[in-house]
């Protein structure tokens, strides 16, 4: 029996995009509003007003944080008037820190239909996951050939200040020293094209990770798969590098778009 054609990628990608806009919407999460209270925001809110409130690269700054965290969510249309009024900024301010996150591919511009944050997809997460695990092998087997060097102890500081984030129980915290170790690691293995590359992929790891905290969120599970990196790395054993980072990244992909696949329950209704 032939088995039905595979929906096109894009359809494939929107029926994604509604499970995790859906998962948000039940984890209660959303855009915050230009109020004193949301303009304040608790401790841990990445959405919050930027310090000064006139330079693009903050701003471009914590929208990356807001998107990390979720406050952001993939598929959510960015209200302007509502964004510049929670961090405190001018429109053309907010206007350029945008058109800089829609460049490097974190937000989308849609004729008529404005600016929303960008998706993804099982497929694309494959694909990103086979890119980070040759370029980062490249960059922790540069680390590994000096265990005792600057890298690596750079390395483990990212490492510590993450761990310190997870125990303190910030999840903003949590997912920016996250991504603060991956980029640590790829600049501090001094080769120029990753240090070049790095914003691209940055791009896209933050999008896998915002799918990680709405889907999976398990903090301590990634707190432990970055110590066992660090551990293999210092090392210097090249075998167990690549073994270990491949098991760190494609693993971890290959989990999470099972769990983006597998079917959503619908809540039980309560007995009469």
């Amino acid at each position: 029996m032939t088995p039905p054609p595979r929906p096109p990628a894009r359809a494939r990608m929107g029926h994604v995009g509604a499970d995790i806009r859906r998962q948000h919407r039940s984890r209660g999460t959303h855009m915050a509003q230009p109020d004193a209270t949301s303009a304040a925001g608790s401790a841990h809110r990445a959405l919050r007003p930027v310090s000064g409130g006139t330079r693009k690269e903050e701003v471009v700054e914590a929208i990356r944080r807001a998107l990390l965290a979720g406050e952001l969510a993939p598929g959510q249309r960015v209200k302007e008037v509502e964004l510049a009024a929670v961090l405190n900024v001018s429109r053309p301010t907010l206007r350029e820190a945008l058109h800089a996150l829609i460049h490097e591919g974190a937000l989308v511009q849609e004729p008529y239909k404005g600016i929303r944050v960008a998706e993804t997809s099982p497929e694309v997460l494959l694909d990103l996951a086979d890119v980070r695990v040759s370029l980062e092998a490249m960059a922790a087997l540069r680390l590994a050939e000096d265990p005792q060097g600057a890298g690596v102890a750079a390395l483990r500081q990212a490492l510590d200040d993450h761990e310190a984030a997870v125990r303190r129980a910030d999840p903003v915290a949590a997912d920016l020293t996250h991504l603060e170790f991956h980029r640590t690691l790829w600049l501090a293995s001094g080769n120029a094209m990753l240090t070049k590359i790095w914003p691209l992929v940055a791009a896209q790891i933050r999008m896998a990770m915002t799918v990680d905290q709405l889907t999976r969120d398990d903090p301590q599970r990634d707190l432990e798969l970055h110590r066992r990196l660090v551990e293999v790395i210092e090392s210097g054993d090249a075998t167990r590098v690549r073994a270990e980072v491949d098991l760190h990244i494609r693993s971890s992909a290959e989990e999470l778009v099972h769990l983006m696949r597998a079917p959503q329950k619908s809540p039980q209704q309560p007995q009469s």
